[in-house]
């Protein structure tokens, strides 16, 4: 790592201020495209009992999960639904949300359990716990790249699988998995685990015998911002896709032009006179046999 660069996950306030301006510039994603893949991976998963436990790693506001917890209450099974997210600020304004939702008659079968935690700390204090306390599903969206091993990490998710549950990823893809390997090199502790690839070869590594299913999902992000000296937001929106603090004060200018252009030219498009980042996801989904 170069000298004086700064890990954005070390500075959670900084980090979800930051992640407060990438999803608001994230700007295409059909919501009947995503609806669809929701559907596709919770709508098709099968009871066994009139109950479920779910473990919510890294859920930030809440607000990706209520699609999830939607398409499951409509199963009319009864949810345990256990939260490991270590800001505390966002871990509150989940449980407003749930209260809000509660009080508008939604979510009735559904029971929360908060830990203001890393999903590391969870594992490592219910390691004791008996099969009983195992999961029936197992979802992290978007917070794999900040765990300190991912391939070990991934193994105890799975080795808490009830047989016939489902552990779900979604990570960047494509364009923006290669964005973060770039950024990787420039700052090497940033990006432990770039996204879908770099997580299945190392998922495979650890679980060799498991079968692993994707969804791919193709998203774009206004980049515009990004390429402005002077822009706030987009310094910010850069600071969080290269997961180093003050990123454009950090680097060297050659670097940081050398970086610049790559994003422009390997992983950006034109649209309406805009420039956008392809910031492609894909979910990974293992089933325990």
């Amino acid at each position: 790592m170069s000298k004086g660069m700064k890990i954005l996950y070390h500075y959670p306030e900084e980090f979800f201020n930051r992640y407060s301006i990438f999803m608001k510039y994230v700007s295409y994603c059909p919501r009947e495209d995503q609806q669809t893949s929701l559907n596709e991976t919770f709508g098709s998963f099968k009871l066994k009992r009139d109950s479920l436990r779910i473990l919510a790693i890294g859920t930030g506001n809440g607000n990706a999960d209520v699609p999830i917890i939607d398409i499951l209450h409509s199963k009319r099974c009864h949810i345990n639904y256990i939260v490991v997210e270590p800001i505390l600020a966002e871990l509150e304004k989940f449980k407003s949300l749930v209260a809000s939702k509660q009080e508008q008659g939604q979510w009735t079968r559904v029971r929360f359990e908060f830990h203001q935690t890393t999903i590391e700390n969870y594992l490592e204090e219910s390691q004791r716990r008996v099969a009983e306390d195992n999961f029936d599903i197992i979802h992290t969206i978007h917070c794999a790249y900040t765990m300190s091993d991912q391939g070990d990490i991934f193994a105890g998710l799975y080795g808490r699988l009830q047989r016939g549950g489902m552990l779900l990823n979604t990570m960047a893809a494509g364009p923006q998995e290669r964005l973060y390997a770039k950024a990787t090199e420039i700052n090497p502790e940033s990006h432990p685990c770039a996204g879908s690839a770099s997580l299945r070869r190392m998922i495979q590594r650890k679980l060799p015998d498991v079968e692993i299913t994707t969804i791919y999902k193709k998203i774009g992000l206004l980049a515009d911002e990004c390429f402005k000296e002077e822009s706030r937001e987009g310094n910010m929106l850069l600071d969080f896709l290269t997961y180093t603090l003050d990123f454009r004060k950090s680097v060297s200018e050659r670097v940081l032009s050398g970086f610049m252009a790559f994003m422009r030219e390997e992983c950006c498009y034109e649209k309406d006179g805009k420039l956008f980042l392809q910031k492609d996801e894909e979910d990974i989904v293992i089933f325990k046999k």
